[in-house]
């Protein structure tokens, strides 16, 4: 079945003649197992980084429409310019860039929940149904499919070096999803676990009594290590991965 036309999805070079002609024994070749995964966190990190330039590029345009035209010159006239050209970029800087960075972080567990869900999928098409299916199992989605690859695939997750940064990504999206950053209202345990993470994860600012800040560091962090997590999935499996993206931004 076909996934998409070449103009909608990024198909490994070599498979594409023209926009018209893809050679069919060449596509049968491809991986999809592993080409749909990297395929989707690879378009999640192009629109976080297209849209951080945007709304750059927007905070920019604003300040030199509305921000101060005059040369200071004293230190107090420098305190009064730097406030005036934070008041003109404030919509970009204080309101849309904190709500997009949270999204971006929702997102990406989002997309690696879907693609955990295209693990079980494909490890069901390839080795046999189950008779217990991973929503039996207590706990979160990443808990569930974790107890039901190691026990009926002997796939043990936990293993994989990315794991503890999963974890990390969904305690961030906890407290996001369900307190809306507000460190003050997450239970506390988990918010002396993101006081913590501050100190061990670039781009990650939590203190006690305020919101949490996210910085791109993070968000790039976090990508290169979901993209790394399903490599090593996908090694353990002997599943291939494509050559095309032996050389992507994320590797």
């Amino acid at each position: 079945m076909y996934r998409a036309t070449v103009k909608q999805q990024k198909q490994p070079e070599r498979l594409v003649k023209n926009e018209m002609e893809i050679d069919p024994i060449l596509l049968e070749e491809v991986e999809w197992k592993t080409f749909d995964t990297l395929y989707a966190l690879d378009s999640f990190g192009a629109y976080w980084l297209e849209n951080e330039r945007l709304i750059k590029e927007a905070a920019e345009a604003e300040e030199k429409r509305s921000g101060p035209k005059w040369i200071p010159h004293t230190a107090e006239e420098y305190a009064e310019f730097d406030g005036s050209r934070r008041d003109s970029r404030h919509l970009q800087d204080e309101i849309v860039t904190p709500t997009f960075r949270y999204s971006c972080v929702v997102m990406l567990y989002a997309i690696v929940e879907r693609e955990l869900l295209r693990l079980v999928e494909n490890l069901e098409k390839e080795r046999g149904i189950q008779k217990l299916k991973h929503k039996d199992l207590r706990g979160s989605l990443l808990t569930q499919v974790a107890k039901f690859a190691e026990v009926f695939f002997n796939l043990r997750l936990p293993d994989c070096p990315q794991h503890n940064a999963l974890c990390d990504l969904q305690k961030v999206r906890d407290c996001i999803v369900h307190c809306r950053g507000e460190l003050t209202l997450f239970k506390e345990e988990d918010r002396a676990y993101l006081v913590g993470l501050k100190d061990r994860r670039p781009g990650f600012f939590a203190w006690e009594r305020a919101d949490i800040e996210i910085e791109p560091p993070c968000i790039e962090q976090f990508i290169k290590e979901m993209w790394r997590f399903f490599i090593w999935v996908f090694h353990e499996l002997k599943w291939n991965v494509d050559d095309s993206w032996k050389e992507n931004r994320w590797t």
